[in-house]
């Protein structure tokens, strides 16, 4: 006999294992669905597939049923494969409709995915709805299916509005950002169409997995005060880096534009936030636009300037000198180009154009009684020659210098082959040997005499240049070693990496050695520098291996930053200023 104090053990439902019995199809007008037994009936669904619980629901709730219908009979039969199809027709029509749902709802996120990366405003969603009518009208007319997809498409300007708001973007790279290994920043100030200022903070990273994937992202545009102190600035940016819940001792390095409240060395953002655990930087591409500053050439650029706003800024006179170049029937450019102070390579493309156009140019101003001597001038011409040259090289640096995702290593390269090129320059004009200036030797074949006789002074300004980039970049010569090892390893001195890339210096020398004579690695190199530090074990080299990861995750410039104020100017023009941020955030960012 059991004792009175024990508890008696309750069974459980999921421990009897019941199943569905097709039987209790006739029996009870029950079907299974989704794990549960359904109801043909009154489509209800019970909890479990238990027998007593279908019989006293069909009992008390259909008894009418049971009469019409007398169990076994073919009549019974009858009605229960007729309700089976009815519910699987209603259970099809129900998923039918619930997939064009979907699927019109995806559609509808994809096109305002694609109206943000295009910075166009939210009313282009209905525009890009009558287009999809209009064309599906005329391709499909008698696809009936189609035609109510369209129709069904959520495009208004509020839903646009949401589906922006609504991207996951900001979460990925919050994400991402939490299993990176090492992470910097690119920092720069700007003014919206409405005038208020703003700073736009991106973050590039190397990932903590094996593949060291590079991404660069904007991790976030924020307003700022009217005053824009250095202290304002990192109070703005430590704001962000908390919200983004970084780890500032993964931070590698921080660059900035030319601002002295970014640059100043005690009151600037760089001079508040200077710590022996990160680099700074000044970006590399402005410091070459202040250093091709220094030809001082501007007895050039203004007549060149004052001339192509005349032609090109007045309706009539720009219709007449168009037209003047298609009389001429040479194989000349149709038109000047206008100046722009933003653009890096405006100015060079400007003054070549104007070359290529001083004939043109000298009869148009002719007929219109406008006189520049400067334009009948040999030495004026043979001054605009070089600066054509010149100009050309600088453009060449400045592309080199630009794009998304550039690792600093070759940033560095470009500038410093540059100054070698410079040199070279120098010296062929010292011995009045113009390969390298083809302007100048057309222009030569004019006025020989003059250009032979302006070599010298061409060779002082190439100097000039030289030694002011050799100043600008003097903070990067002295760091180039531990830059470029990331190039090639195998040449590298051993002892050239330095805190704060590396934390045991001593570790790392021994490292380099025994990569260098590493011959497995040595055939990777050829595959590229970010494939080859994939493949470099960090159990065996870790010292070497974590500072390549600093110098990939560096920027060495701002032009991210440059670009998306490019970018402000559509996505916030006069014709749609209220678009959000998350619209910068999409266009900007490399997830799909």
């Amino acid at each position: 006999m059991a004792e009175s104090g024990k508890r008696t053990a309750k069974r459980k439902y999921e421990d009897e294992h019941r199943t569905f019995l097709s039987e209790w199809e006739d029996l009870y007008f029950f079907v299974e669905r989704n794990g549960k037994p359904f109801c043909l009936i009154c489509q209800t669904s019970l909890s479990h597939f238990k027998a007593s619980n279908l019989e006293r629901h069909f009992t008390s709730l259909h008894s009418t049923v049971a009469r019409e219908f007398p169990k076994g009979s073919e009549l019974r039969k009858h009605k229960v494969k007729t309700l089976k199809c009815q519910s699987e027709k209603q259970t099809q029509l129900f998923r039918k409709f619930t997939k064009h749902s979907e699927t019109v709802t995806l559609a509808s996120y994809q096109l305002a995915w694609n109206i943000a990366r295009a910075k166009k405003p939210y009313l282009e969603g209905e525009f890009v709805k009558k287009c999809l009518s209009d064309a599906v009208a005329i391709l499909c007319p008698k696809n009936e299916n189609l035609k109510r997809s369209v129709k069904d498409l959520q495009l208004s300007q509020h839903t646009i509005e949401q589906r922006i708001t609504d991207n996951s973007v900001e979460t990925h790279l919050l994400s991402d950002l939490q299993k990176c290994r090492y992470f910097s920043i690119a920092l720069d100030e700007s003014c919206d169409v409405q005038d208020k200022p703003q700073l736009a903070i991106f973050i590039r990273f190397v990932s903590e997995t094996e593949d060291c994937a590079i991404k660069e992202e904007l991790l976030d545009i924020v307003p700022l005060k009217d005053r824009t102190r250095g202290i304002d600035l990192k109070e703005t940016l430590m704001t962000v880096v908390e919200k983004a819940n970084l780890q500032l001792s993964k931070l590698t390095a921080i660059t900035t534009d030319r601002a002295p409240a970014m640059l100043g060395s005690e009151k600037g953002l760089v001079g508040l936030c200077k710590a022996d655990e990160f680099w700074t930087f000044h970006c590399i591409i402005h410091q070459e636009h202040l250093v091709s500053k220094k030809l001082n050439l501007d007895h050039i650029m203004k007549p060149v300037m004052k001339i192509v706003n005349f032609i090109c800024t007045h309706a009539l006179n720009h219709r007449q000198f168009k037209n003047l170049i298609d009389e001429l029937d040479e194989d000349l450019p149709s038109d000047l180009l206008l100046h722009c102070g933003v653009r890096w390579l405006s100015r060079g493309n400007v003054v070549s154009r104007f070359f290529e156009l001083l004939n043109p140019v000298k009869l148009f101003l002719a007929e219109k009684h406008k006189d520049y001597p400067e334009l009948h001038d040999p030495q004026w011409i043979s001054d605009l020659a070089f600066l054509v040259d010149i100009l050309h090289y600088l453009n060449g640096l400045n592309v080199d210098l630009q794009g998304k995702l550039k690792i600093l290593p070759d940033l560095v390269q470009s500038v410093f082959t540059f100054v070698n090129k410079l040199k070279l320059f120098r010296t062929h004009l010292q011995k009045r040997d113009f390969t390298h200036f083809p302007t100048l030797l057309k222009a030569s074949g004019q006025a020989a005499e003059v250009v032979k006789g302006s070599t010298a002074r061409y060779a002082t300004l190439l100097e000039i240049l030289e030694k002011s980039f050799e100043e600008r970049f003097s903070n990067l010569r002295q760091k180039r070693p531990q830059i470029t090892f990331l190039i090639n390893p195998f040449t590298a001195e051993s002892d050239c990496l330095k805190a704060p890339l590396v934390e045991d210096e001593a570790a790392s020398q021994l490292e380099m050695i025994e990569l260098s004579e590493d011959d497995r690695l040595k055939s990777v190199l050829k595959e590229g520098t970010v494939e080859f530090w994939k493949i470099v074990p960090v159990e065996r080299y870790p010292n070497v291996k974590r500072a390549a990861l600093k110098i990939l995750s560096m920027f060495g410039s701002t032009y991210i930053c440059e670009s998306l104020f490019s970018t402000l100017k559509q996505v916030k023009s006069k014709h749609h200023s209220v678009l959000t941020d998350t619209c910068e955030r999409i266009t900007t960012s490399s997830h799909n």
